[in-house]
């Protein structure tokens, strides 16, 4: 659809207008002197008609038909709006005529007179260069004689129309272009003020306020710009202070964001874990300490109700501190918590506002995982130094009852050997043999306790590894087999031979085998292997059990 401009409707409307007026104008004069004309030119064909009629009547009652056609000539010449011109007797027969061509038969007959008529007229189309022709008929002595016809042709009255409607039309052409103008001029004077009304509030649109317009009328229009100039300055005024508002809030906004995003940077900073529940029951504050103590992210929690929160054992502290908050009021209560990765300390309060109001609750924890470990650590260190203090101890002992065994031994074995002489070759010395080999063995025994009592410097020799940790196992089991705890050995066989301190290998391989008795209070397995890492020489010692094992946490911090 075109979008047309108050100018434009304004000229079409007056344009429109007097076109509308100067097309009935003309349609009222042409129809009127259409009207006129004819009304004249029918008077004068009939006046024509009846005094050709008196005149007429004696050449027709004489015969006269020479001086009856004269006559009819002489009125058809007379005047050019005479069509034609004939007359007939009493019994229709044509006496005289002015058709050149000869009478045409499509007259005979036409516009017929009835006894009494004084004069008919009949409109026919000839069909010819006369155009339209009003037959007009007159009877001799009232039609004793016979009939007079005269046709009077449109053509003139038909071309004075056209020159006159032609000369209206030019004069209406002529008022349309001057009201064009006049219409032009009228629109922009009316137009001006509305455009520059339309520019001032496209620069308001844009943000430039305080548009003014020069009133140049004092119309309605003028009043209509001096309403828009003080719609202006409101305008401008209230955009100010407007303006200053905002500037106030953007710096409260500002300086609350800080606020706040200081207050979020000490609530994440803080050890604690902080969670605040709403009165609604919805968790609306997590802090990162609280995330990693209760293994959810804030975006899981943030927003949601306590039976929506994806962690279980949140979910059930915070329940049922919540079935505690609707009895008691602003209560502090600090407890601490078993969690499956460790414990933490929790406490927990309502927040009311100055009217009483419930406000929600706070929920504070401190993951003292790390120092329950460390306590436990410690504890365990303590245990270790009182077992080695302990081994000492059965170590200076072992020395003490060695001394004093090696004694009886040697004379065992001394009286063994002098009973072994008096027997002689030919007797039997399996008996002996078992004594023999059982006192070796506690020799040796005695000897690995002392050396194992033995506090040395260090010192470096060839030794074999597999022999080594035979002689560590020797030690301890016996102990092992009351603990439930059965030994399996795997030695290498492509020689264990290393440079090494035997005395501090033991004691190594002692508190090896120590510990993995203390990891499985209810027997086991305990695995010993050696293997040869590489041509070098390098040999691998490895202590293996099936017991508990030791906790991450504790595994981390070895």
């Amino acid at each position: 659809m075109v979008r047309l401009s108050l100018r434009a409707k304004i000229m079409i409307c007056c344009i429109g207008l007097v076109a509308l007026l100067d097309l009935t104008v003309v349609i009222f004069v042409r129809r009127h002197l259409s009207g006129t004309l004819r009304a004249e030119y029918l008077a004068k064909g009939h006046n024509m008609a009846i005094n050709l009629a008196a005149r007429s009547e004696h050449f027709v009652l004489t015969e006269e038909f020479v001086s009856l056609l004269n006559l009819v000539k002489d009125l058809k010449h007379s005047d050019e709006d005479v069509a034609y011109v004939y007359i007939t007797d009493r019994k229709r027969n044509v006496l005289v005529h002015t058709f050149a061509g000869g009478f045409p038969a499509d007259l005979v007959g036409v516009n017929k007179l009835e006894p009494g008529d004084a004069s008919k007229q009949e409109l026919l189309d000839t069909g010819k260069e006369e155009g339209l022709v009003h037959d007009i008929g007159v009877p001799i002595l009232r039609g004793k004689v016979g009939f007079v016809h005269v046709g009077i042709s449109e053509n003139r009255i038909h071309r004075t129309i056209s020159d006159f409607t032609l000369a209206l039309v030019t004069i209406a052409g002529f008022v349309l272009l001057i009201a064009a103008c006049l219409a032009a001029v009228v629109s922009w004077v009316v137009t001006q003020p509305v455009r520059s009304l339309i520019d001032a509030a496209g620069k308001i649109r844009d943000g430039d306020l305080g548009q003014q317009v020069a009133a140049t009328t004092k119309d309605e229009i003028g009043d209509l710009v001096e309403s828009f100039n003080q719609m202006s300055d409101e305008l401008l005024k209230q955009h100010k202070v407007l303006d200053d508002r905002n500037r106030r809030i953007r710096i409260a906004q500002e300086q609350a964001a800080w606020e706040r995003d200081k207050l979020r940077a000490i609530i994440d900073s803080m050890v604690e874990g902080v969670i605040f529940v709403d009165a609604e029951g919805k968790i609306s504050l997590c802090n990162k300490s609280a995330e990693r103590i209760w293994n959810a992210l804030a975006s899981e929690l943030l927003g949601k109700s306590i039976q929506e929160c994806p962690s279980r054992e949140l979910r059930s502290q915070l329940g049922e501190i919540l079935q505690q908050a609707k009895q008691k009021s602003g209560f502090i209560t600090t407890q601490s918590l078993e969690l499956r990765h460790g414990r933490c300390l929790a406490s927990y309060s309502t927040v009311h506002s100055e009217d009483g109001r419930y406000l929600g609750l706070v929920f504070l924890s401190l993951d003292i995982s790390d120092r329950v470990t460390l306590e436990q650590e410690q504890q365990r260190l303590r245990e270790q130094l009182f077992q080695q203090e302990k081994m000492v101890l059965i170590g200076q002992i072992a020395a003490s009852v060695a001394h004093e065994l090696n004694t009886p031994i040697g004379t065992v074995l001394l009286r063994s050997q002098l009973m072994r002489q008096q027997v002689g070759d030919s007797g039997d010395f399996s008996d002996l043999d078992v004594i023999e080999g059982e006192a070796q063995r506690c020799r040796r025994i005695i000897d690995s306790l002392l050396g194992f009592s033995r506090r040395s410097e260090g010192v470096m020799t060839r030794a074999d590894v597999n022999s080594l940790v035979r002689e560590s196992l020797s030690l301890v089991e016996k102990d092992l087999a009351l603990k439930g705890i059965e030994i399996e050995t795997d030695y290498t066989r492509d020689g264990a031979t290393v440079c090494v301190d035997s005395n501090q290998i033991q004691q190594v391989l002692l508190n090896l085998v120590t510990n993995a008795a203390d990891a499985m209070p209810k027997g086991g397995r305990l695995q010993a292997a050696t293997r040869l890492l590489s041509e070098q020489g390098n040999v691998e010692i490895r202590i293996m059990d099936n017991g508990c094992g030791i906790e991450q946490d504790v595994l981390k911090r070895a």
